[in-house]
C-alpha cells in the first residue's frame, strides 16, 4: 500500500519573504511549469541580487528554487572552473554552470563542488544555511515517515514524488509520481564528476549537497531520479558537481507587524473573542486571519465600525489578521 504524506502548509515571510495570500507558478527568471500554483510561495533575495521563491514545509523554509550565487555570504567570490583538469584537480570550492553555459541557470542553477557547501563561509543569504543531514531526514520523513531520511536501506519510500516539480517540462519521462504538493519544485539539473566530465544529460535527476561530509573526500547529497518517487540520500567525491539548496527556521523568521490605517484589534492577547474597530472605510472589506504558515483559517467581513469575532475554535498561538484584496498590513493576534 502507498504511503500517504503529512498534510503540507506553507507561509509568507513578511520581511521580505512571504507575500500576503499571493499564488504564483512562475519561476523567479521566467520559466514556467515549475511551481505549484496551489501554494503560497515567498521570496528572498541572495547577495548578488538573485531571487529565490521559498517555501514553508513543516517548521522549515526552504528554497524552492536551485541556487545560483557566485559569492559567499562575506563577499567572498566562489571559483568559477570552467577546465576539466583544474576541476578535478581542486581542494577547495568550485562552481559553474551545466556544460559551461549560463543558459542552463535559469531555471536549474549553478553547480557547485562540496567544498561550497561545507564552506563556513555559507553562500546561502543572510541568515540561511545550507541543509545538515537532520533538514534533509526531517524534509522526507514528513512526507513519508519510513523512509528513515532517505537512507538506501530504506528503499523503496514515496517522498520523492512530494518534492519534485510536476511534468516533463524539464525531466526525462516517466517522472514518476512527481505532484510537487510540496511545493519544494525540485528540478533535475545535470552534474560534473569528480574528473570535470558533465553528465550527457541534465533531465534524469534533481541532486542537492548536504552540508554534513561522509567522511574525507566525500559528501552527502540528495537525489530524485525521474524513474522513481523515491528520496535517496546518496554520496558522492567531493569534487562532484551538483546544487545547492538552502534552508532556515520557522522560528527565526521575523515578523513586520505593520499598522493597519484606521483598525485596532482588542483584547489582545485574547482567549475567547476579538473586538475591531474600524474606520467607515473599512466597511465591506473582506479580512483573513492567517496561522504562522500563511494558511488561512477564518475569512468574513468587516460590518461595523465596531464588531466582535470569536477565536474560539483557534488553538493557542500567534496568529495574523490581514485584509488581502486591497488594505495593506497585518495584525498580529495572540491566543491564550
Amino acid at each position: 500500500m502507498r504511503r500517504m504524506a503529512k498534510p503540507w502548509c506553507t507561509g509568507w515571510l513578511i520581511l521580505c519573504c512571504f507575500h500576503l495570500f499571493g499564488q504564483t507558478s512562475s519561476h523567479t527568471c521566467g520559466s514556467a511549469l515549475v511551481h505549484n500554483p496551489a501554494v503560497n510561495y515567498g521570496q528572498v533575495t541572495d547577495i548578488d541580487g538573485n531571487a529565490y521563491r521559498t517555501v514553508v514545509i513543516d517548521d522549515l523554509v526552504w528554497f524552492a528554487e536551485n541556487l545560483k550565487v557566485t559569492r559567499f555570504q562575506n563577499g567572498d567570490t566562489i571559483p568559477h572552473v570552467t577546465d576539466a583538469a583544474l576541476w578535478a584537480g581542486l581542494t577547495g570550492p568550485g562552481m559553474c554552470s551545466y556544460k559551461n553555459d549560463t543558459t542552463f541557470d535559469c531555471p536549474q542553477g549553478k553547480l557547485y563542488n562540496f567544498h561550497v557547501a561545507k564552506d563556513t563561509r555559507n553562500p546561502c543569504p543572510i541568515g540561511w544555511r545550507v541543509p545538515s543531514i537532520t533538514d534533509y531526514d526531517n524534509l522526507i520523513n514528513h512526507f513519508d515517515p519510513d523512509a528513515n531520511g532517505g537512507a538506501p536501506s530504506s528503499l523503496p519510500n514515496a517522498a520523492g514524488g512530494f518534492l519534485k516539480s510536476a511534468g516533463l517540462g524539464y525531466w526525462q519521462a516517466p517522472n514518476t509520481m512527481a505532484n510537487n504538493q510540496s511545493g519544494f519544485s525540485a528540478l533535475p539539473n545535470g552534474g560534473r564528476n569528480n574528473e570535470g566530465v558533465f553528465s550527457f544529460t541534465n533531465n534524469t535527476a534533481a541532486s542537492y549537497w548536504y552540508s554534513t561530509p561522509l567522511g574525507p573526500g566525500m559528501g552527502f547529497f540528495l537525489q530524485l531520479p525521474y524513474n522513481q518517487e523515491f528520496a535517496v540520500r546518496n554520496a558522492y567525491f567531493d569534487r562532484y558537481g551538483c546544487c545547492i539548496r538552502c534552508v532556515k527556521d520557522l522560528s527565526t523568521v521575523q515578523i513586520d507587524e505593520s499598522h493597519i490605517p484606521g483598525f485596532n484589534v482588542y483584547p489582545n492577547p485574547a482567549r475567547e473573542f476579538i473586538r475591531i474597530s474600524a474606520d467607515k472605510p473599512m466597511i465591506g472589506q473582506e479580512y483573513v486571519i492567517s496561522d504562522l504558515t500563511g494558511r488561512p483559517l477564518l475569512r468574513g467581513e468587516i460590518l461595523a465600525e465596531d464588531m466582535t469575532i470569536s477565536i474560539h475554535e483557534l488553538p493557542s498561538g500567534m496568529y495574523f489578521l490581514g485584509f488581502p484584496s486591497s488594505v495593506s498590513g497585518v495584525s498580529k493576534i495572540i491566543k491564550q
